[in-house]
């Protein structure tokens, strides 16, 4: 049974790799600009996310190298993935692939490669991603034998297959050159780069009311996911409409959430106050008032607000217990404040609230419930789920029997995800989505 099980697996891994590498042929030659989200309960009308393939093997190798929590099955992990596409897709959103992007254009239904402005701009993008070491040749001119393999280094892209171009740019390979006297003249070790982290596709940028604007990781394994969600933007006709740079200015997706004419943004562990700056500085909001939820704790567990806490409606969000309870002790590391910034009419941002407790601003000041989260559900990733209408979220399978009667109580419609696997990047439900349109629920 076990061996029937996993026949099944990779016969649908390969059946997932095709229909992406078809359905790229069948879609547009580019999106038009969506309407940009209202808030985090509308409908979600187009989701950008990349399915993990070969890159993921390094990661957990060495998890804890990667950003990982534990060790997991990569093909497993592949094959959830999948899944939850295709459970978003049945809730009517469009879900478009990192690899459905950098294809489109690039092959035609035979899969054969399109000679054209599509495969010449993919080739020169993955130009970047293979390196050459000819540092370890046995020549008495190292400079030139340099100048050599840089010739063949653009001479084998030029080469390459659209689909081995993409494994070029999420495995960023090096190749380390030793002489040989006899043959081809060259022996060579490889290493990698691989771009593990690239599934979690909330964190690279965050979408506002103004459009999308990348962001500045901050951690050094995922450094070039920008790059990568940049070029995949503009293919898409969505040019960012901005992008963090600077010392000590970090952006990570999953520390932003819109909320209607507000937003969250979350300053603590991989977001900083000067990224938080430049977005009001910039006008790359939007919105009318921000929202800044002050985190001190800075722990890998919560390293993102949407780890603690989440919104499923206009009056209605999740929180971590420990937070919650925390807002009683000042003096605990759990404890959140906010600071309030308000548009002006000339467009900049004025604080008008300084380090209020979060859970007294969600009650007072905004009317919300609040659904406390337990530390074992908190710890299967329940607070990070997708809401993709009101009420209505993708949710990681598998939390207590408390946390569903509490969303049944307050008429929230839960689709339950399994991603038993995927999780155990330190990531879920709204980790692996960047939702780049949102239709009004009202």
């Amino acid at each position: 049974m076990k061996k029937l099980i996993r026949s099944t697996e990779k016969i649908f891994l390969l059946a997932v790799a095709f229909v992406a590498v078809a359905g790229c042929q069948s879609a547009p030659a580019s999106l038009s600009t969506p309407s940009h989200p209202l808030a985090e309960y509308d409908y979600a009308s187009l989701i950008l996310m990349h399915q993990p393939t070969a890159e993921l093997f390094l990661g957990v190798a060495h998890p804890d190298a990667a950003l990982f929590e534990a060790y997991f099955d990569a093909d497993k992990a592949a094959a959830e993935h999948a899944g939850y596409q295709q459970l978003l897709r049945k809730s009517g959103a469009n879900v478009v692939t990192v690899r459905d992007v950098l294809l489109r254009g690039t092959l035609d239904r035979a899969g054969n490669p399109i000679a054209g402005a599509a495969l010449d701009s993919l080739r020169a993008f993955a130009l970047d991603f293979l390196k050459y070491d000819a540092s370890g040749l046995s020549v008495q001119n190292v400079d030139s034998a340099a100048v050599e393999q840089e010739k063949y280094r653009r001479k084998v892209i030029g080469q390459m297959a659209p689909t081995d171009l993409i494994r070029v740019i999420l495995l960023q390979p090096e190749v380390h050159l030793q002489s040989t006297p006899e043959n081809t003249g060259y022996a060579a070790t490889y290493s990698e780069k691989p771009l593990m982290n690239l599934y979690f596709m909330r964190d690279q940028m965050i979408t506002t009311a103004k459009g999308v604007v990348l962001g500045r990781m901050n951690s050094v394994q995922r450094n070039d996911e920008v790059r990568i969600a940049d070029f995949c933007l503009h293919k898409m006709g969505i040019p960012p409409v901005g992008r963090i740079e600077g010392d000590g200015a970090y952006l990570e997706g999953g520390d932003f959430l819109s909320f209607g004419q507000n937003a969250f943004i979350g300053c603590g562990l991989r977001t900083t106050l000067p990224a938080i700056r430049q977005l009001m500085e910039n006008n790359w909001l939007g919105c009318d008032t921000l929202i800044v939820v002050n985190d001190r704790w800075h722990d890998q567990s919560q390293m993102h607000l949407d780890t603690y806490f989440n919104v499923i409606d206009h009056d209605l969000a999740t929180l971590s217990k420990k937070r919650y309870q925390a807002a009683k002790d000042s003096t605990s590391s759990h404890y959140l404040t906010v600071d309030v910034y308000v548009r002006h009419a000339d467009g900049t941002y004025q604080r008008t609230i300084k380090q209020q407790n979060f859970v007294d601003y969600l009650k007072n000041h905004l009317k919300m419930t609040i659904i406390p989260i337990s530390e074992a559900d908190e710890n299967t990733f329940a607070c990070n789920y997708l809401t993709v209408g009101a009420r209505h979220i993708m949710a990681v399978d598998g939390q207590s029997e408390d946390f569903q009667t509490a969303l049944a109580k307050n008429r929230v419609k839960v689709t339950w995800v399994p991603l038993n696997n995927l999780t155990k990047g330190y990531g879920a439900a709204h980790c692996m989505t960047q939702v780049l349109s949102r239709k009004s629920s009202r």
